[in-house]
């Protein structure tokens, strides 16, 4: 099956913000879908609040949710990137990036968007994960256009 680029990131790394300057920077065919796209304003897919602790039971639905998605788009023939808090025991296939930020830019970041403390923290412990399981990486902190070119010079090797 054609090839999934998985690019992970905690919150505050710089995902969502990266994603126009791949559509605008990208050459050839490439689908580029970032997780939170399924999700409404209320940050809800059908009617459940999948970022909240307590739908927790249904994370691996939704994980499964988007492993179709993905094969469902590279069957077509065309590679996806798909942008995503996951680490790789989730969603076990593809090739793995991470985008990555210094804690204290993502502390800044998740406090302008309101996140408590206890949620930061948290997002900065998901960040040290990942640093782990995910250990190569592209900076988050620079500018989206150059996270974007950073990304699909990695998905081009």
């Amino acid at each position: 099956m054609t090839r999934l680029y998985v690019v992970t990131g905690a919150p505050g790394a710089g995902k969502s913000t990266v994603i126009p300057e791949l559509l605008r920077l990208r050459s050839g065919q490439l689908v580029v879908m970032d997780m939170d796209e399924l999700l409404d304003s209320d940050g809800r897919v059908l009617g459940l609040d999948i970022a909240d602790s307590g739908a927790a039971a249904n994370w691996p639905a939704y994980n499964a949710l988007w492993r179709r998605i993905t094969e469902l788009v590279r069957r077509s023939g065309t590679p996806m990137l798909l942008l995503s808090p996951l680490i790789p025991q989730e969603l076990p296939e593809g090739r793995w990036l991470h985008l990555d930020c210094p804690d204290p830019v993502r502390r800044k970041r998740l406090a302008e968007r309101g996140w408590s403390d206890e949620q930061i923290a948290k997002a900065i412990a998901d960040a040290a994960e990942i640093r782990i399981l995910v250990p190569r990486s592209v900076p988050g902190d620079g500018t989206p256009e150059e996270s974007a070119r950073r990304i699909l010079a990695w998905v081009n090797e």
